[in-house]
């Protein structure tokens, strides 16, 4: 069941007035869908409080995508399947900042990494950091997916990067990346592929809620700020498109819509069921090599593990496909 507003709602805003101050509502009031957008995705700061900010939560997902604690999947995706290859292009939509696209781009399979954001100070930083690293391979550009020019049969890899769960009109988007890819071209995926706008069902929230509870309380501390985390709820949808308009509208679509265009090479679900919900605000008390904090990480690691493995499903998931 889909709910509008929450009482975390109410805490999650004053929360972020503590940190960020009141321009967190006026930077969210004002503007159409697109420019909300843009401007949620301008910031290149944000505060240490999500899950993807800890290292061993790193390391797990790549052992659980690449088998090696210190192997990141890109590396993992060329060596699996370009070792050989030469003169690739590769385009990647949404690149962010990107520093996953400079990385492929220092492999010499690639004679292009064509990527793009609708951000414009994400693109400055890319752009920077590929002038750093002295590439000529790369081209990052400020453009919208919609209006991308996808030109037949160009490239050879597509990477979607936790970009696809941004788009309402998957259908669309995912044509025009099949006929971008030439024959036998690779789809690489990302991604959250969860439900829709983190409306989670009932029985997710209410078992992560019990593993919360369980953890000490000098874990639970909320950043910046003396309270402490007890309860889990699941975003009402209101604060949703507030706080960003594309957030999760369409992902738990991402697989159907993809295997109808592509074939499945592999699959490797890493999770985040438990964690994302957990560590929310709490996870800059797990940034450092304490005993204790590795300890009970390793325990959710195996609840989660333990839910996935009941439930059969995985709210995020690295993928690769085959046109």
């Amino acid at each position: 069941m889909k709910t509008l507003i929450t009482i975390d709602d109410f805490f999650d805003l004053y929360y972020k007035i503590q940190i960020k101050g009141l321009n967190i509502i006026t930077d969210r009031l004002g503007f159409n869908t697109k420019s909300r957008v843009k401007n949620v995705w301008n910031r290149s700061t944000n505060p240490p409080t999500n899950w993807w900010v800890i290292p061993e939560i790193q390391k797990r997902w790549n052992v659980l995508i690449s088998g090696q604690p210190n192997m990141e999947y890109q590396n993992y995706f060329v060596n699996k399947y370009l070792i050989d290859k030469r003169n690739l292009k590769l385009l990647s939509p949404g690149c962010g900042n990107g520093i996953k696209e400079v990385e492929y781009a220092k492999y010499e399979n690639f004679e292009l990494v064509d990527a793009f954001d609708i951000a414009p100070n994400r693109i400055k930083d890319a752009i920077t950091n590929s002038k750093k690293n002295g590439l000529d391979n790369i081209a990052f550009s400020i453009n919208d997916l919609l209006k991308f020019d996808y030109k037949n049969n160009k490239y050879d890899i597509v990477v979607c990067d936790m970009i696809l769960h941004h788009i309402k009109r998957l259908d669309i988007i995912l044509e025009k990346v099949k006929n971008t890819l030439k024959p036998g071209g690779l789809l690489v995926i990302n991604e959250y592929v969860g439900p829709n706008r983190f409306q989670f069902p009932s029985e997710q929230i209410s078992h992560a809620e019990k593993l919360l509870k369980d953890m000490p309380t000098n874990f639970r501390g909320r950043w910046n700020s003396n309270s402490v985390k007890s309860k889990i709820y699941k975003p009402g949808i209101l604060r949703m498109i507030l706080a960003d308009p594309s957030e999760a509208i369409n992902s738990e679509n991402i697989l159907p819509e993809i295997t109808k265009r592509f074939e499945i090479i592999e699959e490797k679900p890493y999770g985040g069921n438990m964690l994302h919900l957990i560590l929310k605000d709490i996870s800059h008390n797990f940034l450092n090599d304490d005993d204790d904090a590795l300890k009970l990480l390793t325990q959710l690691f195996e609840a989660e593990d333990e839910f996935i493995h009941s439930n059969n499903s995985s709210d995020f998931l690295f993928g690769v496909y085959r046109k």
